[in-house]
């Protein structure tokens, strides 16, 4: 039993090859954990493939168990680390940064930090790659003895599940892709481009509703407005981390406006809970 899960969930590990063209050399310990099927168990087994890239899918076992406990009724939930995420053999490249001063990095200190990280690797990250790792998959698929399983993917996850469609599909049964990122989207060329659609879209909902209109005039412009203003003369605003509890002034910009608003759009909750919230102010 690992930190990954329930105390019923099965969990190894699965040594492959980091070149596995060549079949030689660094050897990686793939982290898998299988929920088993509460019945019968002969249904196919449920690989579920986590987004990112970069989230490592056993972490989420408790998760997981709970939003798919209809179907480990009668079917395995297998969870692999995906090579170089959760204990995969990680390649991490988070920030050490204990203040908010420092959080808010400077335009190009991100670029610097992943430099920093790629030099300090003990890994050759161009074996790190969707089409390798999903070879992986085939060959803790063959290890744990399932003939046919089902995929599912979230986000970066269903990159993934088309890319092992393409090279397995033979062993696959059924696929489900939850918010598509299709093989042909160059990621992260157009982010920013996307984000914009996402946000115009959501202030758009408001222009478009005769009720959000009238209490939010110009919604659309108005973040527009303050954007440009932040861009041009960011404010000073006295911050209390959330770990530390330590209160510091911090310079807000429309860079780390549009950062947060980034992460929000991600989920309808989060992105109405944010819009909501500053039209409140």
């Amino acid at each position: 039993m690992t930190d990954e899960g329930p105390t019923d969930a099965l969990c190894g590990t699965l040594e492959v090859f980091e070149d596995r063209q060549a079949r030689r050399g660094r050897k990686i310990a793939l982290n898998v954990v299988v929920l088993p099927a509460v019945g019968s168990g002969d249904a196919d087994p449920l690989f579920f493939l986590a987004g990112g890239p970069g989230q490592a899918a056993a972490q989420l076992a408790p998760q997981l168990r709970a939003v798919f406990q209809p179907v480990q009724k009668t079917r395995d939930i297998v969870l692999v680390d995906q090579r170089g995420t959760g204990k995969s053999h990680p390649l991490e490249c988070k920030s050490n940064e204990d203040s908010l001063t420092g959080l808010m990095e400077r335009e190009g200190a991100a670029a610097d930090r992943l430099r920093q990280c790629l030099a300090g690797y003990d890994a050759d990250v161009r074996l790190y790659t969707t089409p390798i790792a999903m070879d992986d998959l085939e060959q803790v698929r063959e290890w744990l003895g399932y003939d046919r399983i089902s995929l599912y993917g979230g986000s970066y996850g269903t990159r993934a599940a088309l890319v092992y469609l393409r090279q397995h599909g033979p062993h696959v049964r059924s696929i489900v892709l939850d918010g598509v990122a299709p093989t042909n989207m160059r990621l992260p060329l157009f982010v920013a481009r996307d984000a914009q659609e996402s946000l115009d879209t959501w202030l758009g909902r408001c222009e478009a509703d005769r009720r959000c209109r009238a209490k939010y005039p110009s919604l659309q412009s108005r973040v527009r407005a303050l954007l440009r203003r932040l861009d041009a003369m960011p404010v000073a605003l006295r911050m209390v981390h959330p770990r530390t509890g330590v209160s510091e002034e911090t310079r807000i910009d429309a860079r780390i406006v549009a950062s947060l608003l980034f992460g929000a759009l991600y989920s309808p909750v989060t992105a109405a809970m944010l819009l909501r919230e500053a039209l409140m102010r």
